[in-house]
């Protein structure tokens, strides 16, 4: 049995056991646990925010959980809770600010909300309409912490920076100042108030200013500051004055500096060093002295005269004088140091009244405040000055601006005055600007000025006509009585009326020359202006006709001498439908009375005196200035005359218009001469009638006619030749052809003038049949 037992006890595999000794892993994870909560802890501790509290007046535009604190732009917390203080008169915001801002957690450091604000000064906080109303910090520079703050009612003035001046300015009562009134030297802001406080005694405003560090040395102790804003109100028993500045400086409010006229720059001056506010640059004493002198006192008080530029108040008269020889009176004014630019060479002064009359009203408001000193200048002076003499009234409106000058001519002005208006379709489109005589005291000319905006509407076929007073006109026909308007009678005034023609014809000129008709309906229905020059007027007058195949087609409206070439131009007014006649090519010449032994021509003239005649031209383009004629063309004398050219070596007495003779016969005329290119000879031009033409061959000689030729010799005696007695009394040049003729004369063909014929000249009798006549 035992055996058995110790046999199954062999057959049993046994196992070893060991003994593990330590701590058990399960134990690592609370350890981990403890660890990390320790860290947690740490971390919280040491990068946790700050709490801090802020109490505002009321929680309007503070929500908790979204109002931010930012610093320069950045984040630095949020408002966390918002709870009622409670006492029920503030609101007490609890914020969480990063742990990098305790720092800036001193006595004096400053909340406020930024929130946008719409004033007269501007709108502040714009960044706001999209990201809402924040919290804005200053830093404090206490070295004791605060963790409980109360909060601005407004952003407090802004920091100085480093070579920034800080002033102070003392004034009786805040005016229309406020923070952020800009301060100007010489309409330059260079600073500007940045706060304002009732003084220690309760009686004055001292504002804190800073002046930017790149202008801190225009300020001295000699300047003086003065309130260029709001309205001020002075007066006595006689008059009322009111002052005002420009709207924005009524609106923001505003100050300037600088030192009284002739003051030498004083010490630099040192921050919170303080200064005056004078109510005026006038009372500060720093205007610019100038002296006028005027005629006589009357409508002038020192200390009260105003000057106006352009209805702005600029300066005022301080001092009345008479001058040592009693001659006139001396004004000593102020001129606002803003207003230097405008005491040049160029300016000038007047006194403005009141003026009523039948054509104008001017200076109706003196009449409520008084006479007051109105000054004009240019920017074309470039010279100060500080002495003037007044003007006896108001100066002609200057030259100088932009737009379309215009002369328009007449035989008096006839109510039209300075300042005129010029009408179109009832609209003011211009002014006249001055009136003066022409050049030989007959007519008036007007000087009117176009706007640029109205300046297209004149071209050369506008025309102008008086819409003012009373017309009475009177022939064998009858009268007839033309009136305007009760208005236009009153004002006066220039009418600009504009034919259909008008649109296509060219821009008028700067100092194009117009006639000023009566009335508009010596203005009507006519064409436009041409300009014909003639070498001298001879008896051609205003009112010539303009004649085309006998039929009058113009009128001469106006003659003037040229300048500075000789002669005279001559404006001819064309009927509309003439138009298409003045064309390049087309030829101008006066038609007056011929008379001669050979008849009269041109009869007509004698009673109804010179017109001028006209050949159309072959152009397509119009044109409106000519060179008038003496003779008529050769192309209207005839399509088939010839056309010659005589060289002589002088011109003698021939003249353009001298006959040409053949046997004492007028067989054609001079049409012309000039000097040879070289200046050898002369040329003298011909024009031989188409019924004569065939007497001209290539071999005809010519000589000179006019006159009386005397020979005198020991054997022969003396011999007197002379031509006809209409060649004697008005010259020519005769011609003769030989019995066995040449070819026929080319148009063109050059031929010698000859001083005297060769006896047997005068004895060829060629046969040459002649043309018919037409």
């Amino acid at each position: 049995m035992t055996n058995d037992n110790e046999q199954f006890d062999d057959a049993i595999p046994l196992h070893s056991v060991d003994k593990k000794r330590g701590v058990s892993a399960v134990w690592l994870l609370p350890l981990f646990a403890v660890i990390l909560g320790a860290w947690l802890t740490y971390k919280h501790f040491t990068e946790a925010g700050v709490s801090i509290v802020v109490t505002f007046p009321t929680g309007e535009g503070v929500d908790a959980g979204k109002t931010e604190v930012r610093y320069k732009g950045i984040q630095i917390g949020t408002v966390t809770e918002l709870d009622v203080h409670p006492d029920l008169q503030s609101v007490a915001a609890q914020i969480e600010l990063s742990k990098q801002a305790e720092t800036a957690l001193r006595e004096d450091t400053q909340f406020w909300l930024v929130k946008p604000e719409l004033s007269l000064g501007g709108v502040q906080g714009l960044d706001t309409l999209v990201s809402g109303n924040y919290i804005a910090m200053r830093p404090g520079q206490s070295p004791n912490a605060r963790y409980v703050f109360k909060a601005l009612e407004e952003a407090p003035p802004p920091e100085l920076t480093p070579g920034d001046l800080e002033i102070r300015l003392s004034a009786p009562n805040l005016g229309s100042l406020h923070a952020g009134s800009p301060i100007h030297y010489r309409k330059l802001q260079v600073g500007e108030l940045v706060d304002y406080a009732l003084s220690d005694d309760n009686r004055s405003v001292i504002f804190k200013a800073h002046i930017d560090a790149e202008y801190a040395h225009l300020l001295n102790s000699n300047s003086r500051f003065w309130n260029t804003s709001g309205v001020s109100i002075s007066g006595d028993l006689n008059s009322i004055n009111v002052n005002t500045d420009s709207l924005a400086s009524i609106i923001l409010g505003g100050l300037s500096f600088a030192e009284p006229e002739g003051t030498e720059p004083g010490e630099p001056v040192m921050d919170n060093q303080v200064f005056k506010i004078y109510p005026s640059y006038t009372e500060a004493d720093t205007g610019i002295e100038i002296d006028i002198q005027f005629n006589t006192a009357e409508g002038l008080k020192a200390n009260h005269t105003e000057i106006r530029y352009k209805g702005l108040t600029v300066g005022k008269l301080k001092t009345l004088d008479m001058k040592d020889d009693y001659s006139a009176v001396n004004a000593t004014a102020s001129i606002n140091p803003l207003a230097d630019v405008l005491l040049n060479e160029t300016t000038e002064f007047w006194l403005a009244t009141p003026t009523i009359s039948l054509s104008r009203i001017s200076g109706l408001s003196t009449l409520l405040t008084g006479s007051h000193v109105e000054m004009e200048f240019t920017s074309e002076g470039d010279t100060q000055v500080r002495e003037f003499i007044a003007l006896q009234e108001p100066p002609a409106p200057r030259k100088d601006k932009d737009g379309l000058y215009l002369e328009l001519t007449a035989e008096g002005l006839e109510g039209i005055t300075r300042s005129s208006e010029v009408y179109y379709r009832n609209v003011s489109i211009g002014k006249v600007v001055d009136y003066r005589l022409n050049e030989d005291q007959s007519k008036v000319i007007m000087d009117v000025h176009i706007p640029p905006k109205f300046a297209p509407l004149i071209t050369q076929s506008a025309r102008f006509y008086q819409n003012s007073g009373v017309n009475i006109s009177a022939d064998l026909s009858g009268v007839n009585i033309n009136t305007e308007s009760l208005s236009s009678i009153l004002r006066g005034g220039i009418g600009l009326y504009l034919p259909e023609s008008a649109k296509d014809a060219p821009a008028a000129e700067n100092k194009s020359r117009f006639a000023l008709h009566a009335s508009l309906a010596e203005a009507k229905d006519k064409g436009p202006v041409i300009q014909v020059s003639f070498t001298d007027s001879d008896g051609l007058k205003k009112g010539a006709e303009l004649r085309y195949l006998g039929v009058a087609i113009g009128e001469v409206e106006d003659i003037t001498l040229n300048h500075p070439e000789p002669g005279i131009t001559a404006y001819i007014r064309l009927r509309p439908e003439a138009q298409s006649l003045i064309v390049q090519g087309t030829e101008f010449w006066r038609v007056k009375p011929d008379i001669s032994l050979k008849g009269i021509n041109n009869l007509g003239t004698i009673v109804f005196g010179q017109y001028i005649a006209i050949e159309p031209g072959q152009g397509d383009e119009l044109t409106y200035e000519f060179h008038g004629r003496e003779t008529p063309p050769d192309d209207y004398l005839s399509e088939n005359g010839l056309s010659l050219t005589l060289q002589a070596p002088s011109l003698a007495s021939i003249k353009e218009g001298r006959s040409v003779f053949y046997r004492e016969i007028p067989v054609g005329e001079v049409t012309g001469f000039e000097l040879a290119p070289k200046a050898q000879h002369v040329n003298i031009y011909l024009h031989i009638y188409p019924s004569y033409a065939p007497l001209v061959r290539s071999n005809t000689v010519f000589w000179n006619a006019t006159g009386i030729a005397f020979d005198f010799g020991w054997l022969s005696g003396a011999n007197l030749r002379t031509g006809s007695v209409q060649s004697l009394l008005a010259g020519g040049i005769a011609l003769a052809t030989p019995d066995l003729p040449g070819e026929p004369a080319s148009d063109g063909k050059v031929f010698t003038l000859h001083d005297a014929p060769q006896s047997e000249w005068k004895n060829w009798t060629p046969e040459i049949p002649l043309r018919a006549s037409n």
